[in-house]
């Protein structure tokens, strides 16, 4: 791979989406300002994911893609980004907004990880790093995209940054609800647009926890259109399963979650969130990649764990033999709409893992 030897003078990343994959570029941002610290540092994101970078330090500009825009809105919008006169651009995604924009940039250098379609390379000047490996948290493979830099990744923990003015709102929400600072509580993360990767064992859980720690509260969090996934959460206890009558804004959502005991929920944003506030938490983990989650072999001491509980090979076996008899058409009764895999990790399963991270709930 050919190494870029002139000091960069303006470096755009591009991450359009999600929340989470949003989260977890942060740590690509410290490392370019560590590196170049004289370099102007921009970031091109959707207006959704712009409230959680938009305190970051590292940052020196953030620009949203066009919304539901014309073609001509969106061809002024691209050439914009021409004449802000980058020299370096950084593709994390390869999504076609990204891709207009690597085009339309006239960046010299414009890196990206190895496409996985030949023509894509025209697109780039450095394009060879692989995408992902199930062995790397995801942050480390999006922070080699920029090796050509001469960057090398070293501490890849995702990092959200609140005002204090943010914070003492978010304490006057928690108080509100009966959370005191002297309340341990856990914000717990339910729902999903995706009914595969939602868990129906949730209510559950939180009843034997409620029982188990009488001092401890859950907070529930959710989306607007959400209210029906967490009804039967809230059924519970009304006085130690709360949420805000209306669903808060994303950064009033992190600023809450800063004062976690501990969360627990899917793989989703809120998991990448916790990891950035330094939350130790309960991960109940669906059909993802295996780089999605945190496992750091040299984790800095005080750094908040990640446990993850699995589906084991026993109850996926058993999960793939329903499957198969089914699409023999011996099994009617299994429909896997109606039997998501994740549905097979057991409230027991939950609560052995969540045992463990209460007793080491940080790296030592």
């Amino acid at each position: 791979m050919q190494t870029i030897t002139e000091l960069p003078q303006h470096i755009l990343i591009i991450q359009q989406r999600q929340l989470g994959d949003v989260v977890v570029t942060t740590p690509v941002f410290k490392a370019v300002k560590k590196a170049f610290p004289k370099a102007k540092l921009t970031f091109l994101t959707g207006q959704k994911c712009v409230p959680l970078v938009e305190k970051d330090p590292y940052l020196d500009e953030i620009l949203a893609f066009p919304k539901n825009k014309g073609v001509l809105e969106q061809l002024a919008f691209y050439w914009s980004l021409h004449k802000k006169n980058f020299d370096v651009l950084a593709d994390l995604q390869q999504l076609p907004r990204c891709q207009l924009a690597a085009l339309f940039s006239g960046a010299k250098y414009r890196l990206s990880f190895a496409p996985r379609h030949w023509y894509k390379k025209f697109l780039y000047t450095h394009c060879e790093v692989p995408e992902n490996t199930e062995t790397e948290y995801t942050s480390f493979s999006k922070t080699r995209i920029l090796s050509p830099l001469g960057l090398v990744p070293t501490e890849m923990t995702p990092q959200l940054y609140l005002t204090e003015e943010e914070k003492k709102t978010a304490r006057d929400i928690l108080e509100r609800l009966g959370i005191t600072e002297n309340t341990p509580f856990i914000t717990l993360d339910a729902t999903h647009k995706h009914p595969k990767r939602r868990w129906k064992y949730y209510a559950e859980l939180v009843r034997i926890i409620l029982a188990q720690y009488p001092q401890v509260k859950f907070f529930i969090i959710r989306a607007p259109g959400e209210d029906e996934q967490v009804k039967t959460l809230l059924e519970i206890d009304p006085k130690r399963a709360v949420m805000p009558q209306n669903p808060l804004s994303l950064r009033e959502t992190m600023a809450c979650m800063s004062y976690a005991s501990f969360h627990i929920g899917n793989t989703s944003a809120p998991e990448h969130m916790a990891l950035a506030l330094n939350i130790p938490s309960l991960i109940i983990l669906a059909e993802t990649g295996m780089f999605w989650h945190f496992d750091p072999k040299n984790p800095e001491r005080g750094t908040a764990r990640q446990v993850e509980v699995r589906l084991s090979d026993e109850a996926y076996q058993t999960y793939l033999k329903g499957l198969k008899m089914y699409q023999a058409g011996n099994n009617p009764d299994f429909i896997p709409e109606k039997y998501p895999l994740i549905n097979c990790i057991t409230v027991e399963n939950a609560l052995e893992k969540f045992a463990e991270l209460v007793s080491r709930p940080f790296y030592e």
